[in-house]
């Protein structure tokens, strides 16, 4: 389809709201993160757009609000982005497709449509999210572990005395006191976890991304960076809307 764009993608997940522009063609280098809805009206004022897709995990009231930040004083389509049955031949395990979390489904969709099959996707966010799929774009299922800083929290809110104020750089190595045990155990389960997936599917080529990425990159070889693959996948995605709507 011809469709110049500018396109807003919203990335709406548990701790922030990441946004990109984008066109038919691809993505604009012009993005950012926001903490808040007001930060990223903020961000926004002065630039155009006349498309949104919005691919939440977060609560329909904030979305809600989103859609009006995005539409305010402009005739603009507002579309909302949920996991398929299939899509560019990405087929969902899930028995009710669109319980598969959105940000997850545009992850993988991103890295199949680019890069084909075998793949594991690996989603490093408030959850750390690991997605198989197979070689001919079939979902295996996949794994979710709470992410650094939920586990870090857990202890502190779950515990009468383990209080720990930060996690220190992902590393591996027994402590010496509460803080350092603290963030050796968090960091040693994430290794874990990355590990054991990549010894288990050593046929499947291993794609991270999320916020937490640069991190996670440090503790297991064999794992590739690509650090836009939920806005493509929401790029893609909003693009197979737009081209199912010709006649």
């Amino acid at each position: 389809m011809s469709d110049a764009g500018p396109w807003l993608l919203l990335d709406v997940g548990n701790s922030a709201i990441k946004w990109r522009l984008a066109s038919a063609s691809g993505l604009f280098s012009e993005g950012g993160r926001a903490d808040d809805v007001a930060t990223l009206s903020a961000m926004l004022e002065g630039r155009d757009w006349y498309r949104v897709a919005i691919a939440s995990v977060a609560a329909d009231s904030r979305d809600t609000t989103l859609a009006e930040v995005a539409s305010a004083g402009r005739p603009v389509e507002v579309h909302y982005a949920t996991a398929d049955a299939e899509l560019l031949g990405l087929r969902n395990r899930y028995p009710a497709p669109q319980s598969l979390g959105v940000d997850r489904w545009l992850a993988m969709l991103a890295a199949w449509h680019h890069l084909g099959g075998p793949l594991c996707v690996v989603d490093a966010g408030t959850a750390i999210t690991l997605d198989l799929i197979a070689r001919d774009g079939m979902h295996q299922g996949g794994f979710i572990l709470p992410g650094a800083e939920l586990m870090h929290r857990s202890l502190g809110m779950s515990t009468g005395k383990i209080r720990v104020n930060s996690l220190t750089a992902p590393a591996v190595a027994p402590g010496e006191d509460t803080a350092a045990c603290v963030s050796g155990g968090i960091w040693l389960a994430v290794k874990g976890l990355l590990g054991a997936a990549v010894d288990a599917y050593p046929e499947h080529r291993f794609v991270l991304t999320g916020g937490g990425a640069a991190g996670l990159l440090t503790l297991t070889s064999g794992i590739e960076h690509q650090p836009d693959l939920v806005m493509e996948g929401l790029r893609l995605w909003l693009l197979q809307q737009l081209d199912d709507r010709l006649p």
